[in-house]
């Protein structure tokens, strides 16, 4: 059987086919998504989770555009074989928007970045289909309501496009307002909320939906802060990232990711499959997004640079996380700037201290009310910093999904002790303490190291110091490394270890016969 490449990071289901790369086939989601009764929808998903990708290959199979490409795109693919197609393929004018990237510096720059993402969508409808206009050749009504200028360029399509139908497709619909709640919470309730220019720019798409222009509409984003706050000026859309049915829509299963090793890695070079799929497992697998259930999920693109990246060689990389992610523990901390210190503290604590924290969901966010531990837990659980593991009567339980997704919670810790606490944490030292441990099985280097952490805590922080705090310090020093899986209260039989370290294939020992 001829091997596939390894995909790359391009989420363009076109260049993906034609290189012969790899697809983990997510069009069966196709049936699934035209059989509801909703046509206007929003799919929530944290980053580099497949969105991007699964809204490329909607693209390709609903655009008028595409059809004679049809058999070369789907051909091999679940919805390419005969009895599986739709009555909506190739049917639509596809209008698409990203507004990821857009500028929140000031808010007149934001509205001209979303105007210019609004121009940059409707230059590529007009040039797809024959529709050439010297309004969206220049700028000059940039300055303009995004509202307005919406109506200003889709009338040309309203007046040229002979009653064709248009599937209205935009990604990351709430990346810059994200980045807004984190840091200008204020500014966004403006912008989105009440008469802000978000909401209108949403009540007017509603309106075109509403006279048959607009006949699809999907949409994907991260939370539904933004969803929730304009909500009745765009009360004809159904989120479904909650269901157990579009659990596995972006994402992928184990079953998916031995396809994927499978069909692209030399099962000559050696590896035992069950290993990795188990290292694997331990660093990459866990997200679930269903209160129902559904299969757990690895993240894609972790997955994806780890393979291409074990390919090289057939041995395991250095670092096991991909560069992308490991900034990701400043969001933990944008999120929970807005709870009071007792709050995020204990926030922290359960989910250092237990690997679970059990809390409800907040569905719809309301900034009438202060922002509370729910929300934040809830928040965290979007962006995919918790996963669900139970549910009873609106009480979830929540753990952190996978090891690398812990190590991005001791980062956020470690900084949070280094400039709430002065504590000072020498990353040379600890690399070497744990290079001697690992290759030589002597520990005192790091047990010194320990000790000196601790002496500088000052006298005053000492007198509410109990051992939960010290094994918490302790862990902080062991976690954020590749060659030690570092588990807290693991249970061991008869009991619980305070803290379980096991070495990874990383770990150089692990290579020593």
């Amino acid at each position: 059987m001829n091997k596939k490449r390894i995909p790359s990071l391009s989420s363009n289901f076109a260049d993906l086919i034609s290189e012969n790369a790899y697809y983990v086939d997510k069009t069966p989601f196709i049936h699934n998504l035209e059989n509801l009764n909703f046509k206007y929808l929003f799919f929530l998903r944290p980053r580099r989770f497949g969105k991007y990708l699964f809204l490329s290959m909607l693209q390709y199979y609903y655009g008028i555009q595409y059809k004679d490409q049809f058999e070369a795109l789907f051909g091999e693919y679940f919805i390419g074989k005969p009895e599986n197609r739709t009555k909506l393929q190739n049917f639509y004018q596809i209008l698409r928007f990203d507004f990821s990237g857009i500028s929140t510096q000031n808010s007149v720059q934001i509205r001209d970045s979303f105007n210019l993402r609004l121009n940059s969508g409707f230059r590529e409808f007009y040039s797809n289909y024959g529709l050439l206009d010297e309004k969206i050749l220049d700028n000059s009504e940039i300055n303009l309501e995004p509202a307005d200028y919406f109506i200003n360029l889709i009338s040309i399509i309203s007046s040229k496009n002979s009653g064709k139908k248009i599937y209205l497709m935009i990604d990351e619909y709430d990346h810059f307002t994200n980045e807004l709640f984190a840091f200008d919470t204020n500014h966004f309730v403006d912008i989105v909320s009440g008469n802000g220019w978000v909401r209108k720019f949403y009540e007017v798409i509603k309106q075109f939906m509403g006279s048959g222009l607009i006949d699809r509409f999907f949409a994907t984003g991260v939370t539904p802060v933004t969803l929730d706050s304009m909500t009745s000026g765009f009360n004809v859309a159904r989120n479904i990232s909650l269901s157990e049915d579009f659990n596995n829509l972006a994402g992928f299963t184990e079953t998916e990711l031995r396809g994927l090793i499978t069909n692209t890695l030399d099962q000559n070079a050696g590896f035992d499959l069950e290993q990795i799929i188990l290292d694997m497992r331990n660093w990459y697998n866990g997200s679930r997004f269903s209160p129902e259930g559904g299969d757990k999920l690895y993240n894609p693109q972790m997955v994806i640079s780890f393979i291409s990246d074990f390919s090289l060689k057939y041995a395991y990389p250095e670092r096991m996380i991909d560069i992308n992610v490991t900034s990701d523990f400043k969001k933990i901390a944008n999120i929970l700037r807005g709870l009071h210190k007792e709050e995020r503290d204990s926030i922290i604590d359960q989910v250092l201290s237990n690997e679970t924290i059990s809390e409800g969901l907040t569905i719809q966010y309301n900034f009438e009310k202060p922002f509370s531990k729910t929300d934040a837990v809830s928040l965290l659980f979007y962006n995919g910093l918790l996963t669900i593991v139970d549910s009873f009567s609106g009480l979830l339980t929540y753990v952190i999904p996978n090891y690398v997704i812990k190590q991005l919670y001791w980062e956020y810790f470690r900084s949070l002790k280094e400039t709430e606490d002065n504590f000072s944490f020498d990353i040379a030292e600890i690399g070497f303490s744990l290079k001697e441990m690992s290759i030589d099985g002597k520990i005192q280097r790091l047990v010194e190291y320990s000790q000196k952490v601790m002496n500088s805590i000052s006298f005053r922080d000492l007198q509410n110091f109990n051992e939960k705090h010290l094994k918490m310090i302790f862990m902080t020093l062991l976690a954020g490394n590749s060659a030690y899986f570092v588990s807290s209260e693991l249970e061991t039989g008869p009991g619980y270890a305070d803290i379980y370290l096991k070495r990874t294939k990383s770990n150089p020992a692990s290579l020593i016969t």
